[in-house]
């Protein structure tokens, strides 16, 4: 057989049998070790791909990506155009996990206005009616659902806004 070199040592050896890639017992050990190791980081990777509460911050992560980009920076309660810009919730998404990602209820907001001013609501509203018409207003405000999303769900509204920050950007 011809000369190889150990996966873990990296020392050359002369294989005994068929298919061996280390060159001791000990080297054995160590390998099936690191093979372990890397198993349990890919499935716990994995875990933390599939856990819905990650998935939420990635789903509100381009939900207020793509708000930013489609109110063009400018603030729906002051109307001032500032370079740090929040996407606000009219009602906030921790109350009513139903409303988290209607693009109806978010705004782009600044600073100030959003964290400041506690979403500077009267403004807010003013110019949310301006925009969407009082009708809509009054369903945002009538509604009190909860709503626990799916893994499949925030799946779904990642790679829609994804997919429409993509298009924003490129139009």
């Amino acid at each position: 057989m011809k000369v190889k070199i150990c996966k873990m040592c990296k020392q050359k050896f002369t294989p005994s049998r068929q298919g061996q890639i280390v060159c001791s017992v000990k080297c054995a050990h160590e390998y099936s070790k690191l093979l372990q190791a890397k198993k349990r980081k890919k499935e716990k990777i994995e875990f933390i791909r599939s856990d819905r509460r990650y998935l939420t911050r990635q789903a509100q992560y381009w939900v207020n990506r793509y708000v930013r980009l489609r109110d063009k920076g400018v603030c729906i309660s002051c109307g001032n155009k500032t370079r740090k810009m929040d996407a606000g919730h009219y009602r906030p998404a921790g109350r009513n996990s139903a409303l988290r990602f209607d693009e109806r209820n978010i705004n782009c907001q600044c600073v100030v206005c959003n964290q400041y001013k506690s979403g500077n609501l009267i403004a807010y509203r003013e110019a949310l009616t301006k925009k969407i018409g009082l009708e809509m207003v009054l369903e945002l405000e009538s509604s009190n659902q909860c709503k626990k999303w799916s893994v499949e769900e925030l799946r779904e509204i990642i790679a829609k806004y994804k997919a429409k920050v993509k298009e924003l950007n490129n139009g």
